[in-house]
């Protein structure tokens, strides 16, 4: 789905701060539009997220329009098509939690990789991969964007729950606020879906945020 909602919506503008004044802001290329018609996402975070995001300074002026809609499914995601036009879906985030904070700039971060032309994102190739190979490069993706964000203070993991796993027959059980729990979970995830021991990519990646990766990098294992 590419939605895009016409209707009551608002121009991007700095919000005020406790003494009514506006927050300077740098005049953007062009206007963005956001529409959140439920009010989902506390209008502050999602400035500071647009203007300042640690993956592509000023989201907001490359985008012609953002699209709040809350997430029907277990997940939230962000898509945007071939004109610039955003659609986040996301659970309410009213009183935002450090989590939350997260959650809102790792999916920002997808459409940060997607326009910068250093990342050479390449929809058309993507279509082309298989349901498994399409959740391959996600999960590697997903990696990258968190990785650069836990060098900037933004990462964060559950404060609670546990992750099973099956590894060489043997049932584990580890806490989700690990990040050994995470990065596993995510070696487990392509190695289920036919990625031949991805444990070194995954660490690799997570382990060296300051390296520029491509749409290619993550792509060409997966295939």
């Amino acid at each position: 789905m590419n939605g895009y909602i016409a209707g009551a919506s608002r121009s991007l503008k700095a919000p005020a701060t406790r003494s009514g004044t506006a927050i300077p802001r740098r005049t953007p290329r062009s206007l963005m539009q956001i529409h959140d018609f439920r009010n989902l996402v506390d209008q502050e975070l999602l400035w500071r997220a647009l203007k300042h995001h640690p993956l592509y300074h000023d989201l907001a002026s490359e985008l012609r329009s953002l699209t709040i809609e809350e997430k029907t499914g277990p997940n939230v995601g962000v898509e945007m098509d071939e004109n610039r036009r955003a659609t986040l879906y996301i659970h309410p985030i009213i009183r935002p939690c450090e989590r939350d904070r997260f959650i809102l700039y790792h999916e920002l971060g997808h459409l940060a990789d997607r326009i910068d032309p250093g990342f050479g994102y390449r929809h058309q190739d993507r279509m082309r991969l298989t349901a498994y190979q399409e959740r391959n490069f996600l999960e590697l993706w997903n990696v990258y964007i968190d990785a650069r964000l836990n060098q900037h203070g933004l990462f964060c993991l559950p404060r609670e729950g546990q992750s099973a796993f099956v590894i060489d027959g043997r049932r584990y059980v580890l806490p989700k606020n690990d990040v050994n729990t995470y990065l596993l979970e995510a070696i487990t995830n392509l190695t289920q879906r036919g990625m031949y021991r991805p444990g070194s990519l995954v660490t690799t990646i997570w382990n060296n945020p300051h390296r520029q990766l491509s749409f290619d990098d993550l792509l060409d294992p997966v295939r």
